[in-house]
């Protein structure tokens, strides 16, 4: 089994910045410790909740159990612990009586979106395993999980009279469900049980899309993500996550070398200057290209933002190579705490026109002369009224990412210079990690009108400004015709439903202007 260059710090152990310290405390209060969601999303277990719609209401539980052990790693929360724990209890109770857990009824497993909340109902538990406390109830949990597998192993693989893992759902030519593989050898890690590697050999073997390889497409390096067979950014790069994890069992190279290929082209083709990827809904579509342009529709998801920052700690982990862990600052800095929701804004969705009380996260990040707080991704109703979605159950693991991937970072930190990036005849600024943008709330005025900057030996003429309330970034940049208000990104239009105002990244320049400095 390969070894890591680093390991996830102990519970407590380290130091944390305030700042961090502070999002964590937020959200371990507003959304952690709220006994009332975590009854919801079991209580959709109990009553099969996703079997009508095939819906993915399964997700909810393990996706904010993950990320509620991550940022327990950072804050050592006993109470936040014992809430954990009796979520766990609850949810190993709604087992059925060969431990099979799912929202799905029997009649309607394995269709929709079954594989995918199966898939984080182990993740969920696992990453609870990490943590527990309780060797007797790691070891009743390993046991529930270990026949919850089973119980899709009875159904799923290559043998005679089952069905195929990449024909599990109606969605993405299977690569949602595929994306299980991660989990799958993480249980194997704890019980080494040969038919778990298996039929992870036999995932492997899919390639993870009835459409292609997709393996075989990384290796190859010749097709971006943007015209791969299917284009979800989210599920494509959880299923690399487990091509990864195969390598660390395995140690055979070219899963290595395929996730390294991906990563590598999804950075060069896809991410934006926020860290985020898909300016189409949550779809690789050559964003790094397409990031300046208008969109009416959302962008840039949250849940994309937060499993790019997953795959990159785990590479950087792996590998202990600091640019990953410079990826991953640059998506929490500015994509991640962009979308945090610390003013309880509501959300509007896009067709409806229908208000959405406010969620801890919000979905979409927009980059030009557009607004926050449009739609909630991954939204899903109860029958009670209560909703909820995949964005707000994810964001917590980002929040508890980024410091814990710091803390094993050794580098001096270096005094911050504005600079200016040019594509597709917009500019924009960033200073140091951050991404800097234009707030029509902030400048109390328009701010469409192209931006000339000035400049002096060659460098751009500004003055750094004392930050106001929540920026860590504020300074006065000196153009052509006046001076404009650049602040950090994460702390720009942050009171969406409150104010008109539009925010961009991105700004257009005089075409003359673009044309010479091109």
């Amino acid at each position: 089994m390969i070894q890591y260059k680093y390991t996830l710090p102990a519970p407590g152990s380290f130091s944390i910045e305030a700042r961090e310290e502070a999002y964590l405390a937020w959200i371990t209060k507003t959304q952690l410790t709220d006994e009332h969601l975590w009854r919801h999303f079991v209580d959709a277990f109990r009553t099969k909740a996703d079997a009508a719609d095939r819906g993915w209401r399964g997700e909810y539980w393990g996706k904010l159990m993950r990320g509620a052990c991550l940022v327990y790693r950072c804050t050592a929360d006993k109470a936040l612990y014992a809430v954990l724990e009796r979520a766990v209890l609850d949810l190993l109770d709604a087992a059925d009586d060969d431990g099979r857990l799912s929202t799905y009824t029997r009649e309607t497993e394995c269709a929709g979106w079954d594989l995918w909340c199966r898939k984080y109902l182990l993740t969920g538990m696992l990453h609870f395993c990490d943590i527990c406390s309780d060797a007797a109830l790691v070891e009743t949990i390993l046991d529930v999980m270990e026949r919850h597998l089973d119980c899709l192993l009875a159904v799923v693989g290559p043998e005679p009279g089952k069905k195929n893992i990449t024909e599990t759902s109606d969605f993405w030519l299977g690569v949602n469900s595929c994306s299980i593989l991660e989990p799958v050898l993480d249980l194997y890690r704890r019980r080494p049980e040969p038919r778990f590697l298996a039929f992870a050999r036999y995932i492997i073997e899919t390639g993870g899309c009835s459409g292609g390889n997709l393996i075989d497409l990384a290796l190859e390096n010749k097709t971006p993500p943007y015209l791969y067979p299917e284009t979800k950014a989210y599920e494509t790069m959880s299923f690399f996550e487990g091509v990864l994890a195969y390598y660390e069992i395995t140690g055979e190279r070219k899963y290595l070398d395929a996730v390294l290929r991906f990563a590598q082209t999804v950075y060069e083709t896809e991410i934006t200057l926020i860290g985020c990827a898909g300016c189409t809904h949550e779809q690789f579509d050559h964003a790094a290209v397409r990031q300046t342009a208008y969109a009416k529709k959302a962008m840039q998801e949250t849940c994309v933002t937060v499993t790019w920052m997953r795959l990159c700690a785990r590479l950087f982990l792996l590998t202990g190579d600091d640019k990953y862990a410079e990826k991953v600052e640059q998506s929490a800095l500015n994509a991640l705490y962009g979308s945090v929701n610390l003013f309880s804004q509501p959300h509007t969705m896009p067709r409806s026109g229908e208000i959405v009380p406010a969620l801890p996260f919000d979905s979409y990040s927009p980059l030009y002369m557009n607004r926050r707080g449009k739609g909630v991704g991954g939204l899903k109703h109860y029958g009670d009224g209560f909703f909820y979605g995949c964005c707000a159950a994810i964001g917590a693991a980002g929040l508890a990412v980024y410091p814990l991937v710091e803390a094993l970072r050794a580098e001096q930190p270096q005094p911050y210079t504005l600079k200016e990036h040019r594509l597709n005849g917009k500019i924009a600024f960033t200073f140091g990690p951050y991404v800097l943008a234009r707030d029509e709330e902030k400048e109390q005025k328009r701010i469409s009108a192209p931006v000339r900057p000035r400049k002096k030996d060659g460098k751009l003429c500004y003055e750094v400004l004392p930050c106001e309330a929540g920026e860590q970034v504020r300074l006065r940049l000196q153009t052509a015709r006046g001076e404009i208000l650049l602040t950090d990104y994460a702390s720009c239009g942050k009171h969406w439903h409150d104010s008109d105002g539009l925010m961009t990244v991105w700004m257009p320049v005089r075409a003359r202007l673009f044309r010479k400095n091109k």
